[in-house]
């Protein structure tokens, strides 16, 4: 028996296909016929009662290109999935409808395919050194300095007011017959970095001692945005008190910041925190530079572009819950930068096109390092995380991550996870890490060969609706 369907499929660029569906008649007929008697319900055609017009004279009346293109949906819903059987294609996703024909019936579509991932031989070529995390006494003096500051009191002084000083002034301002400014007990920290008011006023302070009155003429900058931008003002002041900040010592400050035995034991405290802390963000940009070195090393790494607009729907979502959580209103946030959301996902596209490719990486790092997960695995990961909530976040959370939707989730967020302390243990030139077991290289390159194809983003997509986490270990 011949097939129902004449199927030509076209090689695209991005994994993609264009495949041309011929719908015979006798399968077609069916399907028109249908959407015709719908259509005579909607219409008055001369004649007959709404509903009951034969066939043939609905065809005369709406025309045969109107009725297929009435019927697409469905004629698509009868020939797709037998017709990509007939391909031997691997779709990754939805297919969009490019153009159609009536006579004979026909759609065309272009089919996103399964990504390709070949990383190369990462296992050896994969050496990127782990950068020291070196504390420098100066970075434990500035967190001192910034805790001595935060610390510190205003106190009155006898002398002259100089920079760092808070002075109590009082002051007028004239441009002409314009005031300017009119103000008594005026507070002003003087600054040697920070012009205040107008260019030169914190500096014409400077030397000014208790009780005395000065004047002196400043004009604001053409680039100020003030209104008196390019006007000279004439200043009338009197100095009515000088403070200085008297800082703890640093046995008051070790005291003072927790109870410490003596400074020395404040300082070892801030460098531990400080070196922690480095630490972790070194750890952090270390897995992001091992996983941009794979990708950029990858010998290929070919994947359709519906993949990059997904993500980019995905990283849109994100932007409107980080506003949406900070109780701000995205919408706003147009308007305030005279943007759309296309043009920010647009701006987008670049970092999502960078989150393919990693997901895709971590995938085909998964398949050859054989990397996989036990029941136990996600039940400890869920309760990891749950012991760190409130018990009634926590157990929203469980529910959570019981659901079909959770389990999906947290099985690619702890598969990317490990994939990629594989390869960090690669680049370190480090064993294997735990719960990963290497296989027979004969048996990965099997492995490799005959799932590339159907295996790359197969998984991604059958999840994109029920999270979004493939990105997590893809940019850390």
């Amino acid at each position: 028996m011949s097939e129902p369907y004449q199927v030509a499929v076209e090689a695209m660029e991005n994994r993609q296909a264009r495949v041309t569906i011929t719908i015979p008649e006798a399968l077609a007929d069916p399907v028109l016929r249908k959407t015709a008697r719908r259509v005579a319900g909607e219409i008055r055609i001369a004649g007959f009662r709404p509903g009951k017009a034969p066939y043939e004279v609905i065809v005369r009346r709406v025309g045969r290109e109107a009725l297929v293109q009435e019927s697409l949906d469905a004629l698509f819903d009868l020939a797709y999935t037998d017709a990509i059987a007939q391909s031997e294609l691997a779709p990754s996703g939805r297919p969009s409808l490019s153009d159609y024909t009536a006579e004979p019936i026909s759609l065309t579509l272009v089919v996103p395919l399964q990504p390709v991932a070949d990383l190369g031989d990462y296992r050896s070529n994969l050496r990127i050194p782990m950068p020291q995390v070196i504390i420098a006494d100066e970075d434990v003096d500035k967190l001192v300095d910034e805790m001595r500051d935060q610390r510190s009191a205003w106190s009155p002084v006898d002398r002259p007011a100089q920079f760092g000083d808070m002075v109590t002034v009082d002051i007028s301002g004239m441009a002409g017959e314009d005031q300017v400014i009119q103000r008594e007990g005026w507070d002003i920290e003087l600054s040697d970095t920070d012009d205040g008011l107008v260019p030169g006023l914190n500096a014409a302070f400077v030397g000014m001692a208790i009780g005395e009155t000065k004047s002196f003429v400043l004009t604001y900058p053409d680039s100020s945005t003030s209104q008196w931008a390019g006007h000279a003002v004439e200043f009338n002041t009197t100095m009515q008190g000088v403070k200085a900040k008297v800082a703890p010592t640093d046995e008051e400050l070790a005291q003072e910041a927790g109870d410490f035995p003596d400074y020395a034991a404040l300082r070892a405290h801030l460098r531990g925190n400080l070196e922690e802390e480095r630490r972790g963000q070194a750890e952090t940009d270390y897995r992001h530079a091992v996983l941009e070195a794979v990708v950029a090393n990858a010998v290929t790494l070919d994947f359709p572009l519906q993949l990059v607009e997904d993500e980019q729907a995905r990283m849109l979502e994100e932007y409107k819950d980080e506003y949406r959580n900070l109780g701000l209103d995205f919408e706003s946030y147009l308007r305030y930068t005279q943007q759309t959301a296309e043009q920010v996902s647009e701006g987008l596209r670049p970092m999502a096109e960078g989150r393919v490719k990693q997901k895709l990486a971590l995938a085909a790092t998964a398949r050859a390092e054989n990397v996989h997960l036990h029941a136990e695995d996600l039940e400890s990961e869920i309760e990891s995380v749950a012991r760190t909530m409130k018990d009634d976040q926590a157990e929203s959370y469980r529910t959570l991550m019981h659901s079909e939707g959770g389990q999906m989730y947290l099985l690619e967020q702890l598969i990317n996870r490990r994939s990629l302390d594989r390869l960090v243990a690669i680049a370190q030139g480090n064993p294997l890490p735990p719960d990963v077991h290497d296989q027979d290289e004969g048996h990965d390159e099997g492995h490799d060969e005959g799932h590339d194809e159907g295996h790359d983003e197969g998984h991604d997509e059958g999840h994109d609706e029920g999270h979004d986490e493939g990105h997590d270990e893809g940019h850390d």
